[in-house]
């Protein structure tokens, strides 16, 4: 019986110090002009994207050409595909992160907050993030 209440201890405490993992879930969106005024943001649908999660990326840490992101210069964290329908989700340990999707030639990660952080997420105490990306496919024409 002690056997069991040592080995039952080990587990628990081997347990906890494994890092918690909060999620973060997404959808993608294209942007196409339909005119030289208009644009239309409809649900992304084709195959399927890698996502990027960086360490949190400001504009001073990208190199930006005709309003897509070239280059990143802050470390991966983490990198996966969305779903066929463009939606991802993935676990992180707690912190600070940006998102990004790559398409074609460049990455795509279009929300700032007012510090300049591109596609920024916050991970913790038991918070989810939910954060939404456009790519603008008129850049590509």
């Amino acid at each position: 019986m002690k056997k069991i209440a040592i080995i039952a201890f080990c587990f628990l405490s081997l347990h906890d110090l494994q890092a918690q993992r909060y999620g973060i879930k997404g959808q993608l969106y294209w942007s196409t002009s339909e005119s030289s005024n208009t644009s239309q943001t409809v649900a992304y649908n084709g195959i399927p994207l890698e996502v990027f999660v960086h360490e949190l990326t400001s504009t001073a840490e990208v190199d930006i050409v005709d309003g897509v992101i070239t280059k990143i210069y802050t470390p991966v964290a983490e990198r996966f595909f969305c779903k066929w329908d463009g939606s991802f989700k993935s676990k992180l340990p707690a912190g600070q992160y940006s998102v990004f999707v790559h398409y074609k030639d460049g990455f795509y990660g279009n929300l700032q907050d007012g510090a300049g952080n591109i596609s920024p997420v916050s991970l913790g105490k038991n918070k989810s993030e939910w954060i939404t990306i456009t790519i603008n496919y008129s850049n590509y024409h």
